[in-house]
Formats: C-alpha cells, structure tokens, sequence
C-alpha cells in the first residue's frame, strides 16, 4: 500500500504496469481501453455481478488481450479505484485559481471540486465501500486514502493556528479527521439524494462548517485577512 491510498500491487502486476509505461503506443492505448471498459461494466452492473467477459466485450478485445494486461477482474478493478482516487487527491491540491491569502475562497473552491469528483463517482465510491467489507487490501486501501487527507487537513489547521489563524485550541488530528469525514459523508449522501440538495448550496454550506470548527473565521477578521 502506498501513500494516498494507491493500492499496493503483487510482481505480477507490476511487470504489467511496467509494460504499460514502457510498452508500444498501441499496448497502452490496449489497456486503457480495458480500464475504461471495465469502469463501465462496473457502474452499470455492479462488481460483484460483472464478468470479465463482459468487460472484454465491452473493450472489443478478445480475452487473451484482457490476461495480457490483467490476471483478474480483481485486478482491473484496483486500477478503476486507483484512478478515482488520483481524480480526488488531484482536486483538493491548490491550483493557480487560488487567490494568496483568500483562505476561505480557496477552502471553498476546494469543497466544491472535490465534491464535483465524488459525484460524477458516486457509483463506483459506492463500489469500494461494497467490496471492502469483504476484501482486506481494498479496506487497507480506504483506510489509507482517509489517513492521507486527514494528514493533509491536520496539516493545514496546524499551519493556520501556528499563523494565529485557526482556534489555538482544537485538537488538530481529531478536527481533521472530524472534517474529512463529514465531507466524504456527506458527499455520499447528497449524491444519493440529489434531489434534495443543489450543488452550490452544499459547497457553501460544508464550507461554512469547516471555517466554524476550526474558529477560521473569527481569527481571520482579527489577523486582517479577507475572507472573500
């Protein structure tokens, strides 16, 4: 298991990865095309239920092809759930829309990508919770994606109260882990009941909670920072 919540990969599976870096145009172009598929299969019929027949029928290549690159759909589906997990660490990094000193600003802009991620990933999010419950790597792996953004919030509370930024009296561990999950829950949620909740009410809304539990806003006005 690597950092970030990647998901660690046997011998096997790295000399594939490794002929997928250091194949031809056309061997990469092959095994994207299988990843893409099966991303497919899986969203429209579930993990358990999806056949590698059917994700080679999807892909248009023959089954052989499909062992070339994977020796399971086990396997394709760790590269579905590794992607997912790029696409997330991805839109919580700061970006050159970020306004220096615009902490609230950035927080928000932040909430909203990576909500916008999570629900054009709802089904397959909804996927790896499944599987975990049965499945000890896949469970390692959630637990260390939650750790990496929790260590990468408690990171940040800690930088604004040594700032005079934040309330020099919250736990920064347990605040971070506080946060991380209420918004990944409640990111769940509102995708499943998204007639009940629109998209900028909810950025602004998690966005509010966070900037009340970590005492932002208060200490923000007193240090003369802008909030907008």
């Amino acid at each position: 298991m690597t950092r970030g919540g990647h998901i660690a990969t046997g011998t096997s599976a790295q000399r594939r990865a490794k002929t997928a870096v250091n194949g031809t145009a056309k061997s990469v172009s092959t095994r994207q095309t299988i990843i893409a598929a099966a991303r497919s299969v899986f969203v429209d019929i579930g993990y358990f239920d999806a056949r590698v027949a059917d994700i080679v029928a999807a892909a248009d290549v023959s089954q052989g092809s499909f062992y070339t690159y994977f020796p399971s759909k086990r396997e394709v589906f760790e590269e579905v759930v590794n992607e997912v997990g790029a696409m997330i660490r991805k839109a919580v990094v700061h970006t050159d829309a970020d306004v220096p000193g615009q902490i609230v600003h950035n927080l928000e802009n932040a909430n909203r990508r990576y909500l916008r991620v999570h629900y054009a990933n709802a089904r397959l999010l909804a996927l790896v919770d499944q599987v975990s419950t049965g499945d000890p790597e896949l469970k390692r792996f959630r637990i260390a994606g939650r750790r990496y953004h929790v260590e990468r919030v408690e990171r940040t509370i800690t930088n604004l109260q040594e700032r005079g930024l934040a309330d020099p009296g919250i736990d920064p561990h347990t605040s971070a882990g506080a946060l991380v999950s209420m918004l990944s829950n409640f990111a769940h949620w509102s995708s499943i009941l998204s007639e009940e909740y629109e998209e900028e009410a909810v950025v602004k809304t998690v966005t509010a909670i966070w900037v009340k539990a970590i005492g932002l806003h208060a200490a923000t006005k007193d240090a003369g920072e802008s909030l907008t």
